[in-house]
C-alpha cells in the first residue's frame, strides 16, 4: 500500500510560502501602532504651543504613517481572517487554543494599543476641532476690524 499522492507538500505550496508567521505580523502591527502614537502625542502637544507650520508638519507626517501603514493592516486583517477570527480579541482566544501563547499575547497587546491610538485620536482631533474653531473667531474679529485676508497674519493662521 502506497501513501504517495495523499500529502500536500507544505513546503511547494505556495501560500504558506508568501505568508509570514503570526507573531510576526503582529509583532510589526504592534510596532507600526506605537510608532503612530508617538507622532499623534508629538501633535498632540504641539497644538498647544500655536506654531502652525510645525502642527502642519506633524499632521501630515502621521497621515503619511498611515498611509504607509496600509498594507500591514490590510496583513493583520488578513491573519485574522486564516484564524477565523473577526476581531484581535477574538484572534488572541483562536491563538490560545492552539497553543500560540506568544502570537496571543501580541494579539492582545496590540488590541490594547489600537484602543489606546483611538482614544488618543480622538482627544487630538478634539482639540485640534478647538483649535481650528478658535484661529476662525479670531479670523473674524480681524475682518471685523477691517483686516483684510491677504497678508501675512491670515496666511500664518
Amino acid at each position: 500500500m502506497t501513501i504517495a499522492g495523499q500529502f500536500r507538500n507544505v513546503a511547494s505550496d505556495p501560500i504558506s510560502l508568501d505568508v509570514p508567521p503570526v507573531t510576526v505580523v503582529l509583532r510589526h502591527g504592534l510596532d507600526l501602532v506605537e510608532e503612530l502614537s508617538r507622532k499623534l502625542q508629538m501633535l498632540d502637544a504641539l497644538m498647544l504651543t500655536g506654531k502652525p507650520n510645525d502642527i502642519s508638519d506633524a499632521a501630515a507626517t502621521i497621515e503619511a504613517a498611515l498611509k504607509a501603514a496600509a498594507p500591514s493592516f490590510a496583513e493583520i486583517a488578513d491573519t485574522m481572517g486564516r484564524l477565523g477570527a473577526s476581531n484581535l480579541a477574538a484572534a488572541a482566544a483562536q491563538l490560545r487554543k492552539i497553543e500560540e501563547e506568544d502570537a496571543a499575547g501580541l494579539a492582545e497587546a496590540l488590541r490594547v494599543a489600537l484602543s489606546r491610538f483611538a482614544k488618543k485620536s480622538v482627544s487630538a482631533n478634539r482639540r485640534a476641532q478647538q483649535l481650528n474653531r478658535g484661529l476662525n473667531a479670531a479670523l473674524k474679529s480681524l475682518q471685523a476690524l477691517g483686516v483684510q485676508e491677504s497678508g501675512r497674519l491670515i496666511a500664518e493662521a
